[in-house]
């Protein structure tokens, strides 16, 4: 695997282009701590809407709702050779959720980028001794980047 993490970004959701620093050297930023306890390698980053990630949703996991982020992890054969596969993130849920948990946009979405990420690197949270390996992981990540406790406060969905 390569030492250095490769992002190819794809802005559809226009709501994104306000964000109020470099998009992409925020998204390095975030997962250049990330790579430090984990693998690196590249990997495609989608930011949208609603309503792309909502048939996304459907298409992949039959749940025909929005969602914050979904994470496409690669196969053998791609993983092998650096590709760790896909991450969406909605910019609509992102915010309407970071709101109602009263974080910053910037500290949510972070989060949901390490989610995904550590998704892409086979990590889940099916069970609860995954969820503990994940949740820690993210804690340790977040941390890092000055960010509280991602768990500290939930929001039913």
């Amino acid at each position: 695997m390569a030492d250095d993490v490769s992002i190819d970004i794809r802005i559809n959701d226009p709501a994104w282009n306000a964000w109020p620093d470099d998009l992409t050297g925020f998204v390095g930023s975030v997962i250049d701590t990330a790579k430090r306890y984990t693998k690196s390698g590249q990997f495609d980053l989608l930011l949208t809407n609603d309503e792309e990630i909502r048939v996304l949703n459907r298409d992949w996991r039959d749940k025909d709702k929005p969602t914050d982020v979904l994470s496409f992890p690669s196969d053998d054969i791609a993983f092998d050779a650096g590709f760790l596969g896909d991450i969406a993130i909605s910019h609509g849920v992102l915010a309407r959720d970071a709101e109602e948990m009263g974080k910053t946009l910037k500290a949510h979405f972070s989060h949901l980028l390490v989610h995904g990420y550590l998704h892409l690197l086979g990590y889940d949270h099916h069970t609860d001794d995954e969820a503990a390996e994940m949740e820690g992981l993210e804690r340790k990540i977040l941390a890092d980047l000055g960010l509280p406790d991602p768990y500290s406060v939930e929001i039913s969905k």
